[in-house]
């Protein structure tokens, strides 16, 4: 029955929002798709797939996808072998290669190869989710909630609700974990409950050359040529997990296959209103994308000066730069007048339904008025947040002056009403960081001077923070001055202000902690502010929420919000610079770029894949393109066929696609990922990990 109806709304939705004013079609669009085809596995669209793909998947399958599926920190992977083989992306694995390396070696440049079980050497830290189910607690969230007297008690007591549900769920076991997944934007609640298993061991690692082959520049772009993938193995009791998971196809995928991705997509905003996207096109993205020029300025020249200081923040400007080229796209999207032309269009008819119904128009109508009211508010808070806070583009010894600062106040209050930093395991944290955090006073001076730089660029040159920071100096003289001249560059010189009480810590002259002293009820403020406008603002959500459900119901997709989502697609090509994209990329093109470049970075090759060159067959598949749904988190992501079996291994998304963070399409936007039988492969011919190749075809 649950699928009837899925099948049923999904027909309504098409005809009733349709993506443009005059209810054409763009073309290459398949219709109804507005908001993406991230899935949940508890409502998967049956329906949809068997009309448009003639697929309709068992619950066994479903249930074998979910289970063999996995989230880590930030990323996707999957199991990929009856012996707990776990695998990801190799740019999802840096820190665990990192954690693995010893004295004198550098795996994330020369990789790594475990041939036995005994060789493969731990990842500290890192943690795989296995997603055991799923339950609806909508009621009980919303039970909670309903008497609330303001928006801001509202968000307190739903927060309470969620971490009591969190907590009965695991029980108390060490090995579950479970998260309350906040669905449409508060039009409904899930309950995830996963196993955890926190043994993970580094197996393989390619050269980060050949992982990020082309670097920056390639980033986000296609046709690619990358072989970025890690494996791990995951260990319970000393023993390799066994549990369900994914054989690798030896054939691969075809254009014009049906493949699913499965993974953990992190974020999109597809049901945000005009208002919040215009918000984000003149507010946020332009200072975000500000500050990321400045910090990634800024690590590049002092990495240029120092090949150790290079290699030490290398996966700080990886993140950045990643980052930096993300936003610009999503923003490129915001600033496309036909997108946002289509966005108003899907909004309007979707208004135009909810007031078309006397109830639906009673309880619903006003949200996206009272939306637009409070972003303007937001607005012009922004400037003043941003620059009377402690941030300061990551700099250590402002945020450490803040906390300490804070320290007494805080900690004579009762846990529950101090500052979230203050509770639990995050006091822990900055415990730990003030004891211990160590600054390297060559880089906080120069990022402190970029963000003073910023500040006095934004802020009224009358401004108190702004005066008392600069003291009438230029920004980076004031930078030298005030990390010359602090006390607290040090964990024992800020232990010991610790405990000597507030009145020392009040009277202390650093000038971080002068300048935090002057901050602090003003970012106090700021902030009191700014949550009670989002509280107001999370009431209008969920009425757009459920204005949504009450017309359209779940046949229309959820954000993605890092929880585990099925997305359908079809290995496609599509125009690209006048031509036609390659639906997949061969070795012969890795070689053509290497040599077309001249060997030089960052399409060099590494050494062995110069020497091994003949053992390739140079005309298998290495990367291949997709219409399936994804961002950021679903890196690592398996791609499966209707057999599920692993055709392919998310990595990266085209540039056309990173507008669909707002509004899906599928005409040029693509999923990008490297070929399993380009993986097969290299690990035969290239690393002689024959082993692991059966391993993964299950011969072994």
């Amino acid at each position: 029955m649950r699928c009837l109806r899925v099948g049923l709304i999904v027909a309504v939705a098409m005809a009733v929002v349709g993506p443009t004013a005059s209810g054409q079609q763009p073309a290459g669009e398949y219709p109804g798709l507005e908001t993406g085809k991230m899935w949940t596995f508890d409502v998967p669209p049956l329906e949809y797939w068997a009309r448009r793909y003639g697929f309709r998947p068992t619950q066994e399958w479903l249930d074998h996808a979910r289970l063999a599926a996995l989230r880590q920190p930030g990323c996707t992977a999957s199991f990929v072998s009856a012996d707990g083989l776990v695998m990801t992306n190799h740019h999802c694995a840096r820190s665990c290669i990192e954690s693995a390396t010893r004295p004198g070696e550098d795996l994330l440049e020369s990789g790594f190869y475990a041939r036995t079980r005994e060789e493969e050497r731990p990842c500290r830290g890192l943690y795989v989710d296995q997603l055991l189910s799923i339950a609806d607690v909508t009621d009980s969230v919303n039970a909670a909630t309903a008497s609330a007297p303001s928006p801001t008690r509202a968000g307190e007591l739903r927060e309470a609700t969620v971490r009591r549900l969190e907590q009965r769920c695991a029980g108390g076991a060490p090995d579950l974990v479970c998260q309350v997944v906040t669905m449409y934007r508060g039009g409904q609640y899930r309950l995830y409950r996963f196993r955890r298993v926190t043994d993970v061991r580094l197996v393989f690692a390619p050269e980060g050359q050949i992982a990020f082959f082309g670097g920056d520049p390639d980033n986000f772009t296609y046709p690619r040529h990358d072989l970025d993938l890690s494996f791990y193995r995951a260990y319970v009791n000393n023993e390799p997990a066994h549990t369900e998971y994914f054989r690798f196809s030896r054939t691969g995928a075809q254009e014009g296959d049906l493949v699913f991705v499965i993974g953990n997509p992190g974020s999109t905003g597809r049901l945000n209103t005009i208002a919040q996207l215009e918000y984000l096109r003149d507010v946020q993205y332009p200072a975000q994308l500000s500050q990321l020029q400045r910090q990634i300025g800024v690590y590049q020249a002092v990495g240029q000066a120092s090949p150790e200081r290079a290699a030490a923040l290398r996966n700080t400007l990886f993140g950045l730069e990643n980052t930096q080229k993300a936003i610009g796209g999503y923003q490129s999207g915001l600033l496309d007048p036909q997108l946002m032309t289509r966005k108003r269009d899907w909004e309007a008819a979707f208004r135009n339904r909810v007031n078309a119904d006397a109830a639906l128009r009673r309880q619903y109508g006003e949200a996206w008025t009272g939306i637009q009211t409070i972003r303007r508010q937001l607005a012009t808070l922004d400037t003043r947040r941003r620059y009377h806070a402690f941030g300061a583009y990551g700099t250590r010894l402002l945020g450490l002056a803040g906390a300490m600062v804070r320290w007494h106040a805080e900690m004579a209050k009762p846990e529950a009403d101090r500052l979230p930093q203050f509770r639990g395991p995050q006091l822990a944290a900055l415990t730990r960081a003030t004891d211990s955090a160590v600054v390297d006073t060559l880089l906080e001076i120069r990022m402190l001077g970029a963000y003073l730089g910023a500040m006095q660029a934004e802020l009224p040159a009358g401004d108190p923070v702004l005066r008392a920071a600069l003291g009438g100096r230029t920004p980076e003289a004031a930078a030298r001055a005030m990390v010359a001249g602090s006390q607290i560059t040090t964990g024992a010189q800020r232990r010991a202000l610790i405990q000597a009480g507030a009145g020392r810590l009040a009277a202390s002259s650093d000038p971080f902690l002068a300048l935090a002293r002057m901050i602090d009820p003003l970012e106090r403020e700021i902030q009191r502010e700014w949550t009670e406008l989002l509280s107001q603002e999370a009431q209008h959500d969920e009425r757009v929420a459920r204005a949504l459900l009450a017309v359209f119901g779940t046949g229309v997709a959820p954000d993605a919000t890092f929880s585990l989502r099925i997305s359908d697609g079809e290995v496609r090509r599509y125009p690209y610079n006048g031509t036609q994209a390659q639906p997949f990329t061969t070795f012969h093109g890795l070689y053509d770029r290497h040599f077309g470049f001249g060997g030089r970075a960052p399409w060099n090759l590494p050494p062995r894949w110069i020497e091994r060159r003949g053992t390739l067959e140079l005309t298998t598949a290495l990367n291949a393109v997709s219409t399936n749904d994804i961002i950021g988190g679903n890196s690592g992501s398996p791609v499966i066929n209707r057999d599920g079996e692993v055709v392919g291994l998310i990595f990266d998304g085209n540039v056309e696609g990173l507008p669909a963070r707002f509004l899906f399409t599928e005409a040029r936007g693509r999923s990008m990922w490297v070929d399993a039988r380009g993986i097969l492969e290299a690990l035969r011919r290239i690393y002689d990990a024959g082993l692991l190749a059966d391993e993964l075809v299950g011969s072994r």
